[in-house]
């Protein structure tokens, strides 16, 4: 309405539009106006409310659209640029993990048009040599892509989703209910972040871990609210040093030189560093991750060594002596 109109529209006319604006109430009306209008501009669209001492040729104050803000002007490709953006575009598109297989097909489309004509002086070569990407799609990846687009939805609804998750350490399976916030794609591999009912706490989920997995009936009516203030990237980035994945124990671990660097990785809050003659570091803290606490311990080869707890030096040495056996 606002787009076709010549001069300012007046509240007055847009309520006579639309029914949901005709309350009994009229500032109930004007309240429900005032929401969309919030949300017109918070899209973009560069609404402007006009009153007579800012334009004479009106006579009552009104809304429109500022066109000239509003549309983007033409845009002119280059043919290296239009090849780019269809390599780039056809990646996209052949990639796995993405359900936006249609948009990204539309977006090449569009691209077509910008295309040299086959008539046009060097251009037969380019229009018979196609952009071809070819990604092998396996069962498991098309499996992937399934359940990614299954738990897309459950997202945007606020929908519980149960199924049978792999433990990385053990293998062993267990029933997982849990309230999802939002999908992560890190380090090669897609992440669940959400509200894990069985261990009452935040938890991420590979999904080529997952078997099973159903979402709970009603699609409309949502099953949990997100907590405002819970940024999924952030915790998706967070380090290993500070996963929860089992109790939580006090680690005292030195740091030598040769491995000074891990000192400085994200070990948590509650982390506390202590220098040591000759240039390593003491670290006391918490840990509830202890097979990635071990897989460092064993890559550095000496250079990280666990102080305390016992029980954790004892499983060190008992893993050092399994890599003798098999040397």
């Amino acid at each position: 309405m606002l787009l076709g109109a010549r001069q300012p529209v007046p509240f007055r006319e847009i309520r006579e539009q639309f029914r949901v604006y005709q309350t009994a109430n009229e500032d109930a009306g004007l309240r429900a106006f005032e929401r969309d209008k919030a949300d017109l501009v918070e899209l973009g669209v560069p609404l402007r409310y006009v009153q007579p001492e800012d334009d004479d040729g009106i006579e009552e104050a009104g809304y429109l659209v500022d066109l000239r803000r509003y549309r983007l002007p033409e845009i002119h490709l280059l043919p290296a640029e239009v090849a780019a953006l269809v390599l780039a575009g056809s990646v996209a598109h052949a990639a796995s993990g993405t359900t936006y297989d249609e948009v990204v097909a539309l977006a090449l489309k569009k691209l077509a048009f910008d295309q040299p004509e086959p008539d046009t002086p060097g251009a037969g070569r380019a229009a018979r040599a196609p952009v071809l990407v070819h990604y092998p799609r396996t069962a498991t990846q098309t499996e992937i892509d399934e359940r990614l687009a299954l738990l897309e939805q459950a997202t945007v609804n606020r929908k519980r989703v149960t199924m049978r998750y792999v433990t990385a350490s053990s293998g062993e399976k267990a029933t997982r209910d849990v309230d999802p916030y939002g999908l992560v794609y890190r380090q090669g591999a897609w992440l669940l972040v959400g509200w894990c009912h069985l261990r009452k706490n935040v938890r991420s989920f590979r999904l080529d871990r997952m078997e099973d997995l159903t979402v709970a009936p009603k699609p409309k009516t949502p099953d949990f609210e997100r907590p405002r203030d819970f940024d999924v990237r952030r915790y998706a980035a967070r380090s290993p040093w500070t996963f929860e994945i089992g109790p939580s124990v006090d680690v005292e671990l030195e740091v030598r030189p040769e491995a000074g660097a891990v000192a400085h990785e994200d070990l948590g809050d509650r982390a506390v560093r202590e220098p040591l003659p000759g240039g390593g570091v003491l670290i006391r803290m918490p840990c509830a991750n202890p097979d990635y606490l071990l897989s460092r311990i064993l890559a550095a080869k000496g250079a990280l060594v666990v102080r305390a707890p016992a029980p954790l030096r004892a499983r060190v040495k008992g893993e050092l002596q399994k890599l003798l056996r098999l040397a």
